[in-house]
Parts: C-alpha cells; sequence; structure tokens
C-alpha cells in the first residue's frame, strides 16, 4: 500500500539527474511529494543558487517530466547548525508527511530520533552526480551537461555558480587585532557586493567578551579595516542589528558560522517590520597552523598571533618532541640584554603596575616575588626555585613547605623543560579566565611553581604563553627588576629566540 505523501529534503545545488532519480523513487512508495529546500537562507560558494531560483526549476522538473501533479508543495528549510531548531522549522514548513526519503545520513538520523518513517536510499551513481562536482566543473569549464536533465542546462549555464552579486552587502564585528578571518569576511563581502557596509561594534556590545578590557580602542580597530580596505564605508554599532532594521534595500549579510545565529535574529526582526529578509553569506572559517579557528579571543589571549601562527611549544616552533631544549652558548649574550623596562627599586616596580594596570602578572624569581608579596602585591603566577645568584634560601620566607612537593617541577640550568613550561601555560591560561570571569581569587596552591633546578629561562615561556597586556617581572642580577609589558611585539621576539634552542 502506497504512502499519502512522502518528503524529500535536498540542497539543488544545482538540481541534477541524481535528484530526479530520488523523485521518481519516491513517486513508487507515495501518491505525491513535497520538496524541502535546504539551505535556504544561505547564499555561499557552495550553496550560489538563491531559494526563488531553485523553487522555479523544481516545478519546471515536475513539468517536464509529466508529473507536475505528484507535486504537492516546495517549502524554504532554513539552516540553523542547531538540530532542534531545524527539527521545529521543518514540522512547521512541511505539516504532515507519510514517509521521508533521503540520502543525508544527518537529516535521516534526526528524522528517525523523532519518530519518521524513513526510506534511507542510497545515492544514485554519486561519482557523476554531486552537486559540488557539478559547480566544479561549470568553474573549470570542463563538461558537466550530461549529468543533468537536458532541458535544464540552459538555465544552469546562468546560475552564476562561482560569483553572485548584490547591490548592498552588510557584515559587523568587533575586528580587534585585525586577523586573517576578518580578511576573509571583507573580501568575500566585496566580491559579492556593489556596495559594502562595514560595522565595527562600539564598548557596549563587547563588553562581556573574554578579556574585554584588552580590545582595542575603536580609533585603532578602524583604523585596520581602513587600511585593509581603502574608503571602506564604515560605521559603528552598538547592538547586533546596526543599520539592518532601520535600512530597508540591504540584500545580503555576510557572516561566520560563530556569528550566523545573529543574522538569523536579525530576519526575524526584519520581517516584523515588512523589510525583505537577507541573503545569509556564510564565510568558511579561518583556521590557525595548530587547526583551531583563528579569533581575536585567542590573540588576546596570546595563544596565536594574527597570522594564526602559535605562541605555544608546538612541533613547529620546538622542532621533534624532547622532554627538554637546550639554550645554545650562542644565545647567552643576547639573553643577559633586559627585555623590558628596567627598575632599581621595588617602589619603582609597583607605582609602574598601578599605572598600567596589567591584566595579569606573572613573576619569576624569588627576591622579586618576595619583594612584591610584601609590599602587597600578588601576583597572579609565581616561579621559584629557592635561590637567588645559586644560593639557597629558606623555604618558609615564601611559601608553607606543605605545599612545596604539589608545586614542585624540574627545570635543569640552561633548559627548558617542556612539562615544566606546560604546567606554566596551564597555570597562566587558567588565571586568564578567571580574571575575565571577574572571579580572581589568589591563593596559595595553584599560584606557585616551584622549580627544581634553575627558574631562570621560564621568563622566555611566561611571556610566550602570557595573555596581551599582562606583565612579566623578573630580576637580573646586573640591571635590577625588569618589567615586561606583554604584547605582540616582544612575544614575536621570544618566539624566534625560543626557535635556536635546541
Amino acid at each position: 500500500m502506497k504512502n499519502k505523501i512522502a518528503l524529500i529534503v535536498g540542497r539543488f545545488q544545482p538540481f541534477h539527474k541524481g535528484h530526479l532519480f530520488l523523485i521518481k523513487k519516491a513517486l513508487e512508495k507515495a501518491d505525491k511529494i513535497i520538496v524541502g529546500i535546504g539551505s535556504s537562507n544561505i547564499t555561499d560558494v557552495n550553496n550560489p543558487i538563491d531559494f526563488e531560483t531553485r523553487k522555479k526549476v523544481i516545478k519546471a522538473v515536475f513539468y517536464k517530466e509529466g508529473i507536475e501533479e505528484k507535486l504537492s508543495k516546495i517549502v524554504p528549510l532554513d539552516d540553523f547548525f542547531d538540530d532542534q531548531k531545524w527539527l521545529l522549522n521543518l514540522k512547521k514548513q512541511v505539516g504532515k508527511f507519510d514517509l521521508a526519503l533521503g540520502n543525508n545520513s544527518w537529516t535521516n538520523n534526526i528524522l528517525k530520533k523523532s519518530g519518521y518513517k524513513v526510506l534511507e536510499v542510497d545515492y544514485y551513481k554519486r561519482p557523476l552526480y554531486e552537486g559540488w562536482r557539478i559547480r566544479k566543473l561549470i568553474k573549470e569549464g570542463k563538461k558537466w551537461e550530461n549529468r543533468v536533465p537536458t532541458y535544464l542546462i540552459k538555465a544552469i549555464f546562468n546560475y552564476q555558480l562561482s560569483t553572485i552579486n548584490y547591490q548592498h552587502v552588510v557584515l559587523g564585528g568587533t575586528f580587534d587585532r585585525f586577523h586573517l578571518g576578518h580578511k576573509a569576511l571583507i573580501k568575500k563581502a566585496f566580491e559579492i557586493g556593489k556596495k559594502v557596509t562595514i560595522g565595527i561594534a562600539t564598548e557596549e556590545l563587547y563588553k562581556n567578551k573574554f578579556l574585554s578590557e584588552t580590545i582595542e580602542s575603536f580609533e585603532v580597530r578602524k583604523k585596520s579595516v581602513e587600511k585593509f580596505i581603502k574608503n571602506a564605508n564604515i560605521i559603528s554599532f552598538s547592538d547586533i542589528y546596526g543599520i539592518t532594521l532601520k535600512e530597508k534595500n540591504i540584500d545580503a549579510i555576510v557572516v561566520s558560522k560563530e556569528t550566523f545565529s545573529n543574522a538569523l535574529k536579525i530576519n526575524e526582526e526584519r520581517k516584523k517590520i515588512h523589510f525583505k529578509p537577507l541573503q545569509i553569506v556564510i564565510v568558511e572559517d579561518v583556521l590557525a597552523e595548530d587547526g583551531k579557528l583563528i579569533s581575536s579571543e585567542r590573540i588576546r589571549a596570546g595563544e596565536i598571533d594574527r597570522e594564526g601562527h602559535n605562541f605555544q611549544f608546538s612541533p613547529d616552533l620546538i622542532g621533534i618532541q624532547k622532554k627538554e631544549i637546550l639554550m645554545p652558548e650562542s644565545l647567552r649574550p643576547k639573553l643577559q640584554e633586559p627585555l623590558g623596562k628596567i627598575f632599581k627599586e621595588v617602589h619603582q616596580v609597583i607605582k609602574f603596575i598601578k599605572s598600567i594596570k596589567p591584566i595579569q602578572i606573572i613573576a619569576v624569581g624569588d627576591i622579586i616575588t618576595d619583594s612584591l608579596l610584601k609590599a602587597g602585591i600578588d601576583p597572579d603566577v609565581k616561579v621559584i626555585d629557592f635561590k637567588t645568584r645559586r644560593k639557597e634560601i629558606k623555604r618558609d620566607t615564601l611559601i608553607k613547605d606543605s605545599l612545596y612537593k604539589d608545586c614542585l617541577y624540574l627545570n635543569n640550568p640552561g633548559t627548558i623543560n617542556l612539562k615544566t613550561a606546560e604546567k606554566l601555560r596551564q597555570m597562566i591560561q587558567k588565571r586568564s579566565v578567571l580574571v575575565s570571569e571577574s572571579t580572581f581569587k589568589v591563593g596559595p596552591y595553584g599560584s606557585w611553581l616551584i622549580v627544581d633546578g634553575e627558574e631562570d629561562l621560564l621568563t622566555l615561556p611566561a611571556i610566550l604563553f602570557a595573555p596581551l597586556n599582562s606583565l612579566v617581572l623578573y630580576g637580573h642580577w646586573q640591571y635590577g627588576i625588569i618589567a615586561v609589558e606583554v604584547d605582540e611585539e616582544i612575544k614575536e621576539k621570544v618566539r624566534e629566540i625560543i626557535k635556536k634552542f635546541i
């Protein structure tokens, strides 16, 4: 016995013979077909054909195949990057159906879990009939015509599968520490739009972001964008909507996967005021060399630079995995030079700390740590070895003996122990999160790293791992106290030094 209504879900970018096979298979099982067009709210390289065009094409297919009366309806199925939201929208758009047919495992699994009857259909000659392959062939000027129904060849040829043009495109962001991901967003906007408006967020919008207190000023961020794109139309915005609810004649919005949900909210509000919804163009993630997303947050945290290169002890930085890396003698004169500002007295350091208000203070050395504690400043991370100028000092002057073993890590003279460096990184990172959440409470355990050996060279990974706008303090036998203000420049300098370790 046949089912009454079958549901088919696909993107149809473009419609090809594999889709036609699926329709015919559905008609063997049901009297009527509902077609759900996926990614109906997105326009990008992988989704170049808009919903209305795809709808017209599918109607034409049913007409040309003589099965027009079998088409119940065609509905848009927006992307939400959320399974439950997608399912709720499907139920709203589709209504009742008896059977779903498809070859997409994600769609099939969601429907099965929700109690729907699903018939999994194998891909029809998959190497031939896949949308991305056909788009690629068209773009490269290679033969593709035999992969689509003959009557669609002319229409598909006019799809503009590689380039989409809009009159007015908008995008927005904080644009802190302008990086490769920002460049990709802006490039895409100018590729597809005749007019582009770039919104830069004000403090009201980013005040709750990670390490927000270190975000660059509006003027600095604006200059970074202007340097990349000359004569750009730049505005400020203090909520996610910007000008999108004020200007009717905007066609598209360029977003990342992280800001996609904001675009959906914008379209919901535009519908309420009878503005047309914006085409949503999603730019693929730009990844750092560690395979993770390049983001301003990661740059502020001191993990990566603006090009996505690591400030961590990754294989590309130190070569093959080792237990420790050794300082070459040729580097000794360079490392004897101060890496930051020189202070002779502790009270000068205290005054300096109060003036710059660092996001985090890391003290490397027993004397500087003891001096800060006595002055009422408890560093976020304290690295000591119970030695001063290689002479032993009493433990109880700094830390309770009961905590000694729990905080003890090996670091031989003239080396950086990678296990100890990793522990230091974890401590610094933990403190960054706590500071950003405004719940920072200093306690003796977890803020101390006691070195069995010599702590001097751990100053380098401390700088490398520290968030931007941190302060690393260490003692220098010749100059006094060295205060290193952690910025991108000094992190790059230290990274190049560590690369020379063996």
